[in-house]
């Protein structure tokens, strides 16, 4: 039997959540059972070069020249006939696609065409819906009750998306299911024995040694070396826009560099997007150009989750984010704001790392402290969450679980391993 022909599709290769875990699906995928392609809006982004060499990647941008004409939905028309175009030329058996702007896109061209969609829910859409959608939002909400009811299968990465999902577009329940995100911890840790060449991060590094396994001591004894300073080092990462709460967490440090002046704090704050400039102006208003650090996008983030006493997330908005599993992973102690969704579950209830109110410098001060002011406790919560963001969240286990979804949505069966 041939193997099943597979579009996946997103809006391009940028550094965010969604594009890394479609990676590692790529990367992950049975090549006996399955023949992956890739389709972009925009051929673009930093993840393009992880891109697996097997997978023919195709883009709008590069297909299709648009229309000097602008009508309003024409640009939006363009790319779901060209598409529907692709799915053909490809042969496609089944249409995956990730994040809603795609799904407008893409499973709109499947239907369109007859090709099974699965689509992918990847954050809570109450919060997360307006911030991102741009005009005619009714409409659109509108269009996605229809397209998702129409899907051969709905996904959403927890299950607090999943009931919000259900409530926000009106999706039956029947059509929608959780497929968590997973991580690939082994990638992960060699990944994190990267060597950090800054020596305003590492000078006088207070961590012994932190070899991702779950007995490692990622919180110090703030007094390393006598007549020095303590250092605490808190690494965040996500896409620089407003809902991920970068100004919250710098806001928060101000405050805690003034309760605590004898200690040193250095944070920082891994990825591109449009509010770098906002950041970067609130930092030098409040005199923290020597505290921040904002060096983009790194490929070798993980060796800064591993060297940070402590991870961040600040966000407002979140659905099941790879960050913080991948620091848990790697045992660094993690505090997450309580979104709507995604934290709470991965962190059990706050068993796992400190939960805390979002949008509040206050609370995230507050929850830092208590982490730094009860090192013993801090570390053995950490070594918990180690055990659990390998073993519970395996992207080996999502892809399989995945690869089970298309099978079934593409009417065909699992290939018999061969004997011996």
């Amino acid at each position: 039997m041939s193997r099943l022909r597979v579009v996946f599709s997103i809006g391009a290769m940028h550094g965010g959540g969604s594009e890394r875990q479609l990676v590692s699906l790529l990367r992950g995928l049975d090549r006996k059972q399955f023949q992956p392609f890739l389709y972009l809006v925009y051929r673009a982004g930093p993840l393009l070069s992880l891109v697996p060499d097997d997978v023919p990647v195709a883009s709008f941008e590069e297909r299709v020249t648009p229309s000097r004409i602008y009508l309003p939905g024409l640009m939006h028309q363009l790319r779901v006939r060209d598409f529907a175009a692709w799915l053909r030329e490809v042969r496609a058996d089944v249409s995956y696609d990730r994040t809603f702007l795609m799904t407008l896109i893409s499973a709109a061209a499947a239907q369109r065409v007859g090709v099974p969609n699965v689509s992918t829910i990847v954050t809570d859409p109450q919060t997360g819906f307006a911030p991102v959608a741009g005009r005619f939002q009714w409409f659109k909400r509108r269009i996605l009750h229809r397209l998702y009811n129409q899907s051969s299968r709905v996904l959403a990465v927890s299950d607090g998306v999943r009931e919000s999902a259900v409530d926000f577009y009106g999706i039956r329940p029947d059509r929608i299911q959780t497929l968590r995100n997973g991580i690939d911890v082994e990638l992960i840790r060699r990944q994190s024995e990267s060597r950090i060449d800054n020596a305003w991060w590492t000078d006088h590094n207070p961590v012994p040694d932190h070899n991702p396994v779950p007995d490692h001591n990622p919180v110090p004894d703030h007094n390393p070396v006598p007549g020095r300073d303590p250092v605490v080092r808190l690494v965040s990462a996500g896409r620089l826009n407003e809902q991920k709460g970068f100004h919250f967490l710098i806001d928060a440090l101000d405050e805690l560099r003034h309760l605590r002046p004898r200690t040193k704090f250095r944070l920082v704050i891994l990825g591109e997007g449009p509010a770098r400039e906002q950041l970067q102006a609130q930092i030098r208003q409040r005199n923290m150009t020597n505290e921040v650090l904002m060096p983009g996008f790194r490929m070798d983030a993980a060796a800064w989750y591993r060297t940070a006493d402590i991870f961040v997330l600040p966000s407002l908005i979140e659905g099941m984010p790879n960050v913080l599993l991948e620091a848990m992973a790697l045992g660094t102690p993690v505090i997450s704001t309580d979104c709507r969704s995604g934290p709470r579950e991965i962190l059990r209830e706050g068993t796992l790392g400190q939960l805390v109110t979002p949008g509040s410098a206050t609370s995230l001060r507050d929850g830092l402290l208590a982490l730094i002011d009860n090192p013993e406790a801090t570390r053995r919560t950490a070594a918990a969450a180690v055990a659990v963001a390998t073993t519970d969240y395996s992207i080996a286990s999502a892809v399989r679980q995945l690869e089970q979804i298309l099978l079934e949505v593409g009417h065909r069966r699992p290939v018999s391993p061969s004997p011996g």
